[in-house]
């Protein structure tokens, strides 16, 4: 089971290790006492590469992007800050350039797991995450469904369902011609009515 990093505490960590599940939790700064031990850790180790699991280039989105998973075992002084079962942490690097923006950055970001680091798909794990994650931002930023509360029998999973159809075809079929945001998209669904039904019927 992975979470973002609202859910990074010993209870929900605990109460999916009872069901027989292993986790995969996001690290950020709302367990400062832990990111700082991990992220003062993984930096001392540096980017060794006996440490390195997956290397890959990503060029999509009109940027090129190098993505870097680096695992190790949690060691004693960090497992004793209160995790169950705590075996691997797992640092990502992501550098990427983009012919909009001039340089290049570099982020880093932080994982703790129950699975043995050597267990070759937690790259996929850290992936298949953050797709949700980015759907998840996507559904918020571009149609406010934070926000968006519905109370009458099945309206709520009405409308999820009906948000999540209208955003995969918007990403799976922009409209030809000039290369628009999402949210542009969206936009242009309620005010092209071709698009609306290449949308829909083709």
């Amino acid at each position: 089971m992975s979470i973002d990093a609202i859910a990074c505490n010993e209870t929900i960590v605990k109460a999916i290790l009872d069901k027989g599940a292993n986790y995969l939790l996001g690290l950020k700064k709302n367990q400062p006492t832990l990111y700082a031990a991990v992220e003062d850790y993984v930096q001392a180790e540096g980017a060794n590469p006996d440490n390195l699991t997956c290397d890959y280039f990503d060029d999509t989105h009109g940027r090129l992007v190098r993505r870097r998973y680096f695992v190790f075992d949690t060691p004693e002084h960090i497992k004793a800050l209160g995790f169950s079962e705590m075996n691997t942490v797992i640092a990502t690097e992501t550098i990427s350039s983009s012919p909009y923006k001039e340089g290049i950055s570099a982020e880093w970001r932080y994982y703790i797991t129950n699975n043995d680091k050597t267990n070759t798909q937690l790259p996929r794990f850290i992936r298949d995450h953050w797709q949700i994650e980015s759907t998840h931002w996507l559904l918020d930023v571009h149609l406010n469904d934070d926000k968006d509360k519905k109370y009458s029998k099945n309206a709520a999973e009405n409308f999820a369902k009906t948000k999540r159809f209208l955003l995969n075809m918007v990403k799976l079929r922009p409209p030809k011609g000039k290369k628009r945001s999402v949210r542009a998209n969206l936009k242009l669904v309620g005010w092209n009515l071709d698009y609306l039904e290449e949308l829909i019927f083709s």
